[in-house]
């Protein structure tokens, strides 16, 4: 996992590991995919995980006061009763 290796830190001018992380998913991060990615990083590293995933990212609209973009809510599908056939 990339997590694992050290980046360089020009401030300090040594290699450390990353101490604080988001995940952002456009789909959904499963129970089995976060216990997985939390348990796999280094605990005594102390990291903080913070995941986002489709349905925090949208909840974040209504409470900002942004509108969702058009494609985000399409609406109820047109029927098209023209028979191909």
């Amino acid at each position: 996992m990339v997590l694992g290796h050290p980046v360089f830190d020009p401030v300090i001018n040594k290699n450390v590991l990353v101490d604080h992380v988001y995940i952002i998913a456009g789909g959904e991060i499963t129970k089995q995919a976060r216990h997985y990615i939390v348990t796999t990083l280094d605990q005594e590293a102390r990291r903080h995980i913070i995941f986002m995933d489709r349905d925090d990212l949208l909840e974040l609209f209504p409470t900002s006061g942004t509108p969702l973009p058009a494609e985000a809510n399409p609406g109820p599908p047109e029927w098209d009763d023209d028979v191909p056939f």
